[in-house]
């Protein structure tokens, strides 16, 4: 077991730990119920639109993506992979704007 500084705090590094290799893991589409999202650039605003039933029912805009997760997070819209789905498509969203590259939604 090694021990490591952490941001705040010293934390245990067990040598038996689970590791979890993701690279070639592969997860089939599966539609969410709840609805789904459309997300866009507008100048270096991000407009993450949420539809149910193919209807608008709330739209996420602004600059930093990692408020607008959260926020979408709050509001338990949608499963816990869908979210990471949307997390990862609002942060190359940003990253598109910073670099001046166009954004097209995976």
């Amino acid at each position: 077991m090694a021990t490591k500084q952490g941001t705040y705090r010293p934390f245990e590094v067990p040598d038996e730990r689970e590791i979890v290799y993701t690279d070639k893991l592969r997860f089939p589409w599966r539609e969410d119920k709840a609805g789904y999202f459309l997300i866009k650039i507008e100048g270096r605003e991000i407009q993450c639109g949420f539809l149910q039933k193919d209807k608008m029912t709330v739209e996420f805009r602004g600059e930093d993506p990692f408020n607008m997760i959260k926020e979408i997070a709050k509001r338990d819209l949608v499963n816990p992979e869908h979210l990471g789905y949307v997390a990862a498509e609002l942060t190359l969203a940003k990253q598109c704007i910073d670099t001046g590259k166009p954004y097209v939604q995976r």
